[in-house]
């Protein structure tokens, strides 16, 4: 059985306030990382191509790594949106539940059907802003213990709030 460390008087021990944290959280979030590393990506979702595929992760076909976050950027019209359906659909065939935020209204189901997405298993959301798409991701992450990906197409295109609009014109005034 391993010891616990000792601490000194009026002190609490890393084991206590990791346990503090995870209540908080409603899950584990805080590691001492000498055990298992909640950082290595131990699964991953394929692109639909096996050229990037094989880039992504060198030395194995792998794709984008679960439990990260993966940013798909490129030109007008050069494919982001493909991928992202693409990657979905490889997501359900893994047993993911698929949320998809965007932010034009431009996605079409007929689309995603062609690309291999389950619609019974896609979360259509219309990203309304910044906010409400962390808030809705916080809020589905605490609600069930599925495994999700969460598509946000475009996060350029998602307006911030008014707020945040004020903030980042005085900046650029400032500048």
């Amino acid at each position: 059985m391993a010891r616990k460390a000792a601490t000194k008087p009026g002190r609490v021990s890393m084991h206590d306030l990791m346990k503090i944290v995870n209540k908080k959280a409603g899950r584990n979030v805080a590691h001492d990382l000498t055990g298992e590393n909640p950082t290595e990506v131990k699964q991953w979702i394929s692109t639909g191509s096996r050229w990037l595929d094989s880039i992504t992760c060198k030395g194995k076909l792998a794709g984008i790594p679960v439990g990260k976050i993966t940013e798909i950027a490129g030109l007008n019209s050069s494919g982001k949106s493909y991928m992202a359906a693409q990657i979905a659909a490889n997501a359900q065939k893994q047993d993911m539940l698929v949320v998809y935020f965007d932010s034009e209204s431009a996605i079409d189901p007929v689309f995603l059907e062609q690309t291999g997405c389950n619609l019974e298993r896609l979360m259509y959301i219309q990203a309304s802003s910044v906010e409400f798409v962390l808030e809705t991701i916080e809020e589905l992450l605490g609600a069930t213990e599925e495994r999700i990906l969460f598509v946000w197409d475009s996060l350029a295109l998602t307006p911030a709030s008014l707020i945040l609009k004020g903030i980042l014109t005085l900046n650029h005034r400032w500048q």
